[in-house]
């Protein structure tokens, strides 16, 4: 509004495939509305298709320290497991169901949340309640992801050419964001009671697959948004 009464122009961004209360307001007044989602571009001739912004540095991280930061060896595959900054309690029992299979098919990393600990111990498996600085490191080393459909976590998969699988928040815009990584190839969304560790080793498996997501994956990535929502700000 303070913008708006001195006559600046106002670009704003929207991270998810469905407008938050908050940008629906603003977008009246707005010269721009960058989006992630090709959805939101049916809204008019200012909204424009950039993607979302991504911390480059997570592409820095170090194979040798996130082997050091887990224990795990090299020649067995890692999967890291998260439900977002807070955890998800439904992702961390369906580990909880299946570890036994799991733990003898990949090396774990489990971000569980804050209280979160499923109570369970093996030599190829290690849990943090949450990861900051030391993500990159673990990411270096992560051959498949199992997580939610946040808008930034996917886009952070996509710029890393992750192969995933994800299980998004019910009556949410994870669901939207969910829908069009899958019909992109870029996610396998779960869905009834599929098991995880079917899942996962089917995709560990499918190497074909795996490549065509890693492709899809950087199509998606390959809006470059962070240059091309710096560009507008400085039209």
């Amino acid at each position: 509004m303070a913008a708006f009464l001195l006559r600046r122009r106002i670009i704003l961004h929207e991270s998810d495939s469905r407008m938050g209360i908050a940008n629906r307001i603003a977008s009246g007044l707005a010269s721009v509305v960058c989006v992630a989602f090709p959805d939101l571009l049916k809204k008019g001739k200012k909204y424009r298709m950039t993607g979302n912004p991504i911390r480059t540095e997570i592409a820095q991280g170090s194979t040798a320290k996130g082997y050091r930061l887990t224990g795990f060896k090299a020649g067995i595959p890692v999967l890291l497991v998260w439900g977002g900054s807070q955890g998800a309690a439904e992702i961390n029992n369906l580990i909880k169901k299946d570890f036994e299979n799991l733990t003898r098919k990949f090396q774990i990393i489990h971000i569980t949340g804050p209280d979160k600990d499923i109570g369970k111990k093996n030599s190829n498996y290690i849990s943090f309640e949450y990861l900051d600085q030391e993500l990159k490191h673990i990411y270096a080393i992560t051959d498949l992801v199992i997580g939610r459909a946040g808008a930034n976590s996917l886009y952070e998969l996509a710029y890393l050419g992750k192969p995933n699988i994800i299980i998004p928040l019910n009556n949410s815009d994870q669901l939207n964001n969910a829908r069009y990584f899958e019909e992109k190839g870029a996610s396998i969304v779960r869905k009834g009671t599929d098991r995880l560790f079917d899942m996962a080793r089917n995709l560990w498996q499918n190497k074909a697959l795996q490549n065509a997501m890693k492709k899809a994956l950087a199509e998606i990535s390959g809006n470059h948004a962070n240059d091309k929502i710096a560009s507008i700000i400085l039209d």
